[in-house]
């Protein structure tokens, strides 16, 4: 471990530091009580770093690699802290196992009388208003989407008197059912406590649930969400906590970041004329000038958007030079301040128009952020084309001021951690990534890793490996690939950087090799897991979603092979606008963070093979730039000490010494 903390002289804090030991420690609770529990040094001097922190009230940044068993040893520093404390994670499914099985976990050999709720976003949940209204104006173009309302309405019947309300309640609801999307609550639509539904509004009862435990379990998109709608004064989604955990953390800057963004498209405006169609007819205000109005955003949206039918290109930053787009967001932004004047103008005072024209406004600020010239200082705004849909966005350059002052300044004890968090020993990238700089000054701990990667792993590079931008190097990239495959009797993961890429060695290899091949888009991702683990030999095919959060331990996945080193597109909007400021500040973006973020994702990708004490295993990396480059050296600094060998016999020899 390094980054020594030293404790401080209290004899409450001393006493609860030696609780974490009689705990997690090799004579401790767990070890006793739970069978096979092999007793990790990592993990008990992550729990009393944890502890310490949220005691001292402090920020921490740890990183906890692989196997640490970092998700026990913050959950025990929480629940002896006695605060009231907030965990998020990266995503829903992460969520869900640290609610459904980490935490019973603790309740069940540790602290029985543990309290813990799981928070979603509203998205998540049926809104009886909103259900209702639908009802009153649905209209279906195919016979699927009746019977799924059919279907999500049996649910409700249910769900009324002794569900919660959630999407997960319902058997195969697609991921994006736009009847779904109907009757969800949303954020812009809610009325708060002036809403009738109010007392048995499914959110509200999840917060209610909430406010009455020690430990409430988040993810980072609500954590933003509860942010920003402090910081607007409308009240809370979370709530109110004492300490924040967030795990998973090195993907807290890029959740934030979309989170704080503005995403728009035609079909989001023209819901929004729809709805206000609707509710001015229940509100019995009828006449041509709102309907005239309606229509020119309609037309107007159609325009602004239309200018970007033709794009060739899957993303493009906007001009905001083009007299063309400048003329069509000044024609719908007109029109909608006329609306929001009319609305508010109106007798009529009802809930539902009050709501009305907080969403004019709110899409008036989020047209001119996307599409004007001034927020071009603070904002990267691009368009969006995919499926022949376009969309347009504009997402914040950084988020380190906004999380000062939103987050660091509110809350007094923070933990980061994850298990790639730190590149080339240091956690100055995060750090800045996060505004985590300046006036503020986290401890930080890097622990090593549990696992002996000298005597588990191999770490090979073909010698045969051109550089990335070879002709040859998609031809020799298959060709390495099937001997590889050939020696470790498949059960690999192959993780590419594109889908291009994925796709060319795929159908090289298809016919050559004997092994199950399972390729990324032609099964849900869940689904190609399981046949990856049921399936001897078998070979996944994948691209970003397979390098994190994938979970396979044992002789099934005994290669790791990565294509190249994972930069992010240089044209991607959000990090060529960092870029570009950075470079205008005269410092060099590449080294600052286009390299750390890199190393992260390889780490994220390697991260996938070795899972327990037992695993054995293969690391490859096709890229020969790990050895040539200057910047290779920041890459082997930050993996872990795995031999390093560039000939395939020796892989050989490696697996035939396991046999």
């Amino acid at each position: 471990m390094t980054g020594c903390i030293r404790l401080r002289e209290n004899d409450y804090i001393d006493s609860n530091i030696g609780n974490v030991r009689d705990i997690l420690g090799p004579e401790g609770v767990v070890a006793d009580s739970v069978a096979g529990y092999e007793f990790r040094e990592q993990q008990l001097a992550m729990g009393e770093a944890v502890l310490l922190s949220l005691m001292s009230d402090d920020t921490l940044i740890i990183e906890a690699p692989t196997g640490t068993g970092k998700t026990l040893a913050y959950l025990v520093a929480a629940v002896l802290s006695g605060k009231k404390i907030a965990i998020s994670t990266g995503t829903k499914n992460l969520q869900e196992q640290l609610f459904f099985k980490d935490i019973p976990f603790v309740q069940e050999n540790i602290f029985p009388d543990l309290k813990a709720a799981l928070m979603k976003g509203r998205g998540n949940f049926v809104c009886h208003r909103r259900l209702r209204d639908f009802l009153r104006q649905s209209s279906f173009y195919e016979q699927w989407e009746s019977e799924l309302l059919e279907k999500i309405l049996k649910w409700y019947q249910i769900t009324s008197v002794k569900g919660d309300g959630d999407r997960v309640e319902i058997d195969s609801l697609p991921d994006e059912s736009r009847v779904w999307s109907e009757i969800c609550s949303t954020a812009e639509t809610c009325l708060g406590r002036s809403c009738e539904d109010f007392e048995r509004c499914f959110v509200q009862k999840m917060r209610q649930k909430a406010a009455d435990v020690q430990l409430v379990v988040v993810n980072h998109s609500l954590l933003a969400s509860d942010m920003a709608v402090r910081s607007s004064g409308r009240g809370e989604v979370i709530p109110r906590f004492d300490a924040l955990i967030i795990d998973e953390a090195h993907g807290f800057e890029e959740a934030v970041t979309q989170h704080f963004g503005f995403h728009c498209g035609v079909h989001k405006l023209r819901k929004f004329v729809k709805d206000c169609r609707f509710q001015l007819t229940e509100a019995e205000i009828h006449g041509d000038k709102f309907e005239r109005e309606l229509r020119k955003i309609d037309d107007h949206a159609r325009n602004l958007f239309g200018i970007f039918e033709e794009l060739q290109i899957q993303k493009a930053k906007i001009d905001h030079t083009d007299k063309r787009v400048t003329e069509a967001r000044e024609n719908l932004s007109q029109s909608l301040d006329s609306l929001f004047s009319m609305i508010s103008s109106s007798h009529k005072a009802k809930e539902e128009l009050k709501n009305l024209a907080q969403r004019v406004q709110d899409l008036r600020i989020e047209i001119d952020t996307i599409f004007g010239a001034s927020s071009a200082k603070d904002y990267a705004t691009w368009i969006e084309k995919k499926d022949r849909v376009v969309s347009a966005h504009a997402c914040p350059i950084e988020v380190g001021p906004a999380l000062r002052s939103r987050l660091y300044e509110k809350i007094p004890s923070l933990v980061f951690t994850s298990a790639t968090l730190a590149t080339g020993g240091s956690f100055e990238y995060f750090r800045s990534s996060v505004g985590l700089n300046g006036t503020f000054s986290p401890k930080e701990v890097i622990l090593g890793s549990p696992f002996d990667y000298g005597a588990q792993t191999l770490f090979y590079i073909p010698k045969s490996m051109p550089e990335p931008s070879s002709s040859e190097f998609v031809p020799l990239l298959a060709e390495n690939i099937g001997e590889i495959l050939s020696v470790t009797q498949g059960r690999a993961f192959v993780l590419f950087t594109s889908i291009r890429n994925m796709e060319s060695v795929y159908e090289k290899l298809k016919q050559s090799i004997s092994f199950p091949l399972l390729l990324q888009g032609t099964k849900p991702k869940s689904r190609l897991i399981e046949e990856f683990k049921s399936k001897d030999g078998a070979v996944l095919f994948g691209t970003s979603s397979f390098w994190e959060g994938v979970d396979v331990q044992g002789e099934s996945l005994s290669c790791v092979i990565i294509d190249k080193l994972p930069f992010a597109p240089p044209d991607d909007p959000i990090l060529s606008t960092r870029v570009d400021l950075l470079r205008s500040a005269g410092k060099n973006p590449f080294f600052l963070i286009q390299v750390p973020m890199a190393v992260i994702a390889l780490k994220q990708g390697l991260g996938r093979l070795i899972r327990t004490r037992n695993d054995r295993g293969a690391l490859c990396v096709m890229d020969p730039r790990i050895l040539t480059k200057s910047y290779g050296k920041m890459f082997f600094q930050s993996l872990q000490k795995s031999p390093l060998t560039r000939s395939l016999r020796d892989v050989k020899e490696f697996f035939d010494s396991n046999n």
